[in-house]
């Protein structure tokens, strides 16, 4: 299958919603693919960057890769949702999807932060494949009895 990362547009939305949705770690959290969609839209209204893996084939979104340029201590990129709907986990697409937010956010001098749940092993696995590796827990940040583990990797010497 081809695929295209691009930016999102407002038409994208309600279909990636409802495709991430379903996803064990949006439904962990109480989103829905209202709530979702409504997450997305505010990520486009205020400017954040907010990438979709479309299949040209299938027509419709398959995952999803939002983040701040410069949203960790002023210096760090922040990478706050990358998903991809299910099935499609292991077919590289995620590797993907996470050199555009590498490259979309430069060389920030801070690197790259990223949260992830303490029960999304697969996520931190993922993760130290590309080289970031855990730099602090955040015990019931997002929701209680949930850590979010903070990663860090950093910018690549210039």
């Amino acid at each position: 299958m081809s695929v295209v990362i691009r930016p999102a547009t407002l038409a994208d939305l309600p279909s990636l919603a409802t495709v991430l949705a379903p996803l064990p770690l949006f439904r962990a959290y109480g989103l829905d693919a209202s709530a979702l969609e409504a997450r997305f839209r505010g990520a486009l209204e205020r400017g954040e960057g907010l990438l979709v893996a479309v299949g040209e084939d299938a027509g419709g979104p398959l995952g999803v890769c939002w983040f701040l340029t410069r949203g960790t201590f002023g210096t760090g990129a922040y990478l706050r949702t990358l998903a991809l709907g299910e099935g499609h986990q292991g077919s590289g697409l995620g590797t993907r999807l996470l050199a555009a937010y590498e490259a979309g956010c430069g060389a920030p001098p801070g690197g790259y932060f990223l949260l992830t749940s303490d029960f999304n092993t697969a996520a931190q696995r993922f993760y130290q494949r590309h080289g970031y590796r855990q730099v602090g827990a955040l015990p019931d940040f997002a929701t209680p009895g949930v850590a979010e583990l903070v990663f860090w990797k950093p910018r690549a010497a210039v």
